[in-house]
């Protein structure tokens, strides 16, 4: 029995114990302690929740065939701790989700995922720190193929200074890795060829020119260390200097938009990429009942053996967005829609003879139904067209699902 298969048995028993003891103990502890809702123990606040979802893909592996639909089962419990400490707040929550499909077995899963975050609030001075860990997988894409698992942990740090009124000066520090499982079908890659460490620096310069509005300056220097095996290297150096906007939540109009120079450097034969890069995430208050919601990308990304595109080449760069629609028909009710296009486009034939373009459009509806304060239910329906100049990467799905949500 391997290490991470028993690993993997003491995640789940021990995290499935925590929640069940949480939900058993909320009714008893809500009712003897003052505001009700939640566990409260001294200044500490504790959340429970449950989820599970019902779904239906007629196409779960991505395949041009388009033949292998499932009802899956997603079950996720989680625990979330808060605790202020003065001025201060300290964040720490976990959940996990156990996927079980009717059929096709080899897309079973169970994945983990622990956040903790400490954001300290000196006046002018403002720090956030925290780590970000998770027990994930990439899910398999043929009935042959297997889930690859994978541990990956990111730490953060970001601090703010506010210079004056207008101005103010941030920080941040990026640190993450991923590890995979060694084990594979023997006519597979290793998966730890995807393995990597990553380390990003930077700052932002914002100044504010309206009461809730500021224009921002970026520059951020990014390292990727790819575990090569003694393959050629595919490790880089990237370097962007963005302009953006900012608005903050009070505004009619909250989220960032930005960008402007990337340039990444690799350390092989790979041919760099030097050109426009962007990031936008921007919601848009029509009215009381009415939210719209863009946002926006372009970016270079590294391909990926688990994933089966690096025989396409080194890296690709991806360009898209989505608009979305949030309106509240009643108190209890909101119904959404989004629309979706996304383009990636292989900058190297790799060992495929040409050049790899894909285009990908989705569109979802859904409606929510907050039932009480903690139990709410939704119902969707997604549908995800990726067209491919290879005839093998089309393909085609449509996701009917339905959700309900306890959280205390």
């Amino acid at each position: 029995m391997s290490a991470f298969f028993v690993q993997e048995i003491y995640w789940k028993r021990g995290f499935s114990s925590l929640v069940l003891l949480a939900f058993l103990l909320a009714p008893f502890l809500a009712l003897a302690t003052e505001p009700a809702g939640n566990i409260h123990i001294g200044q500490l606040d504790i959340h429970p929740s449950l989820s599970v979802k019902e779904e239906y893909n007629d196409n779960i592996y991505n395949e041009d065939k388009g033949e292998t639909g499932s009802a899956i089962t997603t079950i996720s419990p989680g625990i979330a701790f808060q605790l202020p400490l003065q001025k201060h707040l300290l964040n720490m929550n976990c959940r996990a989700e156990f996927i079980e499909p009717s059929r096709h077995q080899n897309y079973e899963a169970d994945n983990y995922f622990a956040n903790i975050m400490l954001d300290l609030d000196f006046n002018r001075l403002n720090v956030q720190i925290g780590d970000n860990f998770a027990r994930d997988s990439v899910t398999p894409d043929s009935e042959n193929d297997i889930r690859n698992d994978y541990y990956q942990n990111r730490f953060f740090l970001d601090a703010s200074y506010k210079l004056a009124d207008r101005y103010k000066i941030k920080g941040f520090y990026r640190n993450e890795l991923r590890d995979f499982n060694r084990f594979h079908k023997s006519w597979q890659p290793d998966p730890e060829l995807d393995d990597y460490t990553e380390n990003e620096v930077g700052f932002n310069l914002f100044y504010r020119f309206l009461p809730l509005t500021s224009v921002l300056v970026e520059y951020a220097y990014t390292n990727i260390n790819n575990d090569d095996m003694g393959l050629p290297t595919t490790d880089s150096d990237t370097q962007r200097l963005w302009l953006g906007l900012t608005w903050e939540a009070t505004s009619k109009i909250t989220g960032t938009i930005k960008g402007g120079y990337t340039y990444r450097n690799y350390d092989g034969d790979t041919d760099d990429f030097d050109g426009f890069g962007m990031k936008g995430d921007l919601t848009y208050r029509l009215t009381s009942y009415t939210n719209i919601g863009l946002n926006g990308f372009r970016k270079p990304v590294d391909t990926s053996v688990t994933q089966e595109e690096a025989v396409y080449g080194t890296y690709y760069v991806s360009t898209g967005g989505t608009l979305s629609v949030d309106h509240k028909l009643t108190h209890k009710i909101t119904a959404n829609a989004h629309v979706s296009y996304i383009n990636d486009d292989y900058q190297e034939e790799g060992t495929a003879g040409k050049r790899r373009d894909d285009d990908r459009y989705g569109l979802g509806v859904g409606i929510n139904y907050q039932i009480q304060d903690w139990l709410g239910c939704n119902v969707s329906y997604n549908y995800v067209d990726n067209d491919s100049n290879f005839d093998n990467e089309d393909y085609r799905n449509n996701i009917v699902a339905g959700k309900i949500s306890l959280a205390f």
